[in-house]
């Protein structure tokens, strides 16, 4: 079974949890909150049935944290403190018995050198699969689409087939962004499979990102206007992934409308499963 969840992007106030239950979300997934607000987070997801994930850094400090999330460097010290994020994040879930955690992956800023690139990769990967075994909890590197050197779907592929105990958290707008000829985010269901244990869901076009560049996910977007096309792509998808969630990661929206979104990815979820049931 499918549960949908909500991320905090979608929020005005990032402290009005209150306003999540307009979507009668299954799961919230919460990013960049400080320690102080866990006991709330944790309040929250008990008292209304609601299953908390968490997407690095939490917990995040502010103007005291670092930043940057740059697990590949290539400065060294920015690599460090995106792994003491990363076991904290992972730590944090492991209390809140979260579904997941996401992780970026790689370093999105520039410059891009190759040289200790992928050494850098596998360090981070290596040692944070330790971190899910040691806590037992799932933690899903999240697809980006700046690096030149790690973005498509068979790079990410090769970059974890090494590191089993990693999911993927497909970011269906990072994935559209690479273009249709990496075939993503097809490419990325037909590789990974049921490793893809997590969908972030919004609409959007290159000319949109990064401003406005996370869109409700609705019926009208279509390949031919730039969009991802989600009624004709999704159904494919959650087909070949079967994931354990899938994540609406919009901006916020006009109070009123969240159920609009909700209600259609929810019929979408019913639907396929089902249809699994049913086969």
């Amino acid at each position: 079974m499918t549960l949908l969840g909500v991320s905090t992007a979608a929020l005005a106030d990032r402290d009005d949890f209150a306003a999540l239950l307009a979507y009668r979300p299954d799961l919230v997934e919460f990013y960049g909150y400080p320690g102080s607000a866990l006991p709330r987070i944790a309040r929250f997801c008990a008292r209304h049935g609601i299953r908390p994930a968490l997407h690095t850094p939490v917990p995040y400090e502010g103007a005291a944290a670092p930043r940057r999330f740059a697990p590949t460097g290539p400065d060294p010290r920015e690599a460090a403190a995106a792994l003491r994020m990363t076991a904290a994040t992972v730590r944090c879930a492991a209390d809140l018995g979260a579904l997941h955690v996401v992780v970026h992956f790689p370093s999105p800023y520039p410059p891009y050198p190759q040289s200790g690139f992928e050494q850098a990769g596998q360090d981070f990967l290596a040692a944070t699969a330790a971190l899910a075994r040691e806590h037992g909890v799932s933690v899903l590197v999240e697809n980006l689409s700046a690096h030149p050197l790690l973005r498509t779907p068979r790079q990410y592929h090769r970059a974890l087939a090494g590191h089993p105990e990693l999911g993927l958290c497909l970011d269906l707008g990072h994935a559209h962004l690479l273009g249709p000829q990496h075939a993503a985010p097809a490419g990325f269901a037909d590789l990974f499979g049921t490793r893809v244990r997590s969908m972030h869901v919004y609409e959007t076009t290159a000319a949109r990102y990064p401003r406005h560049g996370h869109e409700p996910a609705n019926r009208g977007g279509t390949p031919a206007g730039g969009f991802l096309g989600l009624p004709a792509l999704l159904p494919g998808l959650l087909r070949r992934t079967r994931p354990a969630a899938l994540v609406m990661e919009h901006e916020p929206v006009p109070p009123g409308t969240e159920p609009a979104v909700a209600d259609w990815l929810r019929e979408l979820i019913h639907h396929h499963d089902d249809a699994g049931a049913i086969a």
